[in-house]
């Protein structure tokens, strides 16, 4: 019997205590909470995503996080452990170096959220719009949609940066206080992390290039800070203008990785770039009951017998 493996994919994780942080698309905790209580509830196993190509017994999970920011690592890390649930946190780098590099996806999704805050609308060709389009189709607002996709998928670094300008200090602030600090990882049996590149900015185009500085760095990083990544590189974001995927796979495999994760979809147990399913999906792809917010069914499950599989 050939049983499913299917990566979830989430990003901010809010509770009242540890919101999700500014200008994000949050999920609740207690929905995260609800959807592995479903997956036990209909047979699912929860696998580490470092053995993701070994075989398995039962249709299985893998929970995965991007970026490191603080309420992934505060709402989700802790619970997944006390209940011996596998966890892989794609993390970002950059903002733990001295000075710091915020990503400017981050700053893009900050300075969006923020008030009175006016960034100029980039001039794009249609092609670039219609790329846009595609990736950012959720972007109702042309304003909005067109900046993200300037900034993140055709614009190099540095003209985003010049875009955005200088951070001033209420941004920093925010900035400063949105990351987990390296130390907020260690000790955690169940939790698994690895790279994300330094600045989160997306691949370009330029294999080698993308992995001499975004990735390599990356993966050096975390293992400076005593946490072991896994040979599994989480790509930003979709490729950039004009680039592929495909492109960076050889690059990728020649410095010992054993996969990527990106795009959306179910993965096929095989390929090297393996897609997810995100949050709000969850239950919608995987057939589960679906979450309303004052959920208090109180079913019994697994999750409550203590039965769950690392």
């Amino acid at each position: 019997m050939r049983y499913r493996k299917v990566i979830l994919m989430y990003h901010s994780v809010g509770t009242r205590e540890v919101p999700a942080v500014l200008g994000s698309f949050p999920i609740p905790l207690a929905r995260f909470q609800h959807q592995v209580r479903q997956a036990l509830d209909h047979g699912w196993r929860f696998g580490r995503l470092s053995e993701a190509r070994q075989p398995v017994s039962a249709n299985t999970l893998y929970i995965t996080g991007d970026d490191g920011t603080v309420d992934w690592a505060r709402n989700v890390l802790p619970w997944c452990e006390k209940q011996k649930i596998p966890t892989h946190t794609a993390l970002i780098t950059g903002p733990w170096l001295d000075p710091p590099i915020y990503p400017v996806a981050h700053r893009v999704q900050l300075l969006l959220a923020l008030p009175g805050r006016e960034l100029p609308i980039p001039d794009l060709t249609a092609e670039q719009k219609a790329y846009i389009d595609r990736i950012y189709g959720y972007e109702k607002d042309p304003r909005r949609r067109y900046l993200k996709g300037a900034c993140n998928l055709v614009f190099d670094d540095a003209r985003a940066r010049e875009l955005l300008g200088e951070p001033d200090e209420e941004e920093l602030r925010i900035l400063r206080a949105r990351f987990a600090r390296p130390e907020e990882y260690r000790g955690y049996r169940y939790a698994e992390f690895g790279v994300h590149t330094v600045s989160h900015r997306a691949f370009g185009g330029d294999p080698e290039a993308y992995v001499r500085e975004e990735v390599l760095p990356c993966r050096e990083e975390l293992r400076r800070r005593g946490l072991n990544p896994t040979r599994y590189l989480v790509l930003p974001m979709r490729p950039q203008f004009g680039a592929t995927i495909e492109q960076i796979a050889p690059a990728l495999q020649a410095a010992g990785f054993e996969g990527t994760l990106e795009a959306l979809g179910e993965w096929d147990g095989v390929s090297f770039a393996m897609p997810r399913i995100d949050a709000k999906d969850v239950e919608r792809y995987l057939g589960f009951e679906p979450w309303m917010e004052d959920d208090c069914r109180g079913k019994p499950s697994r999750l409550a017998r203590n039965e769950v599989s690392g």
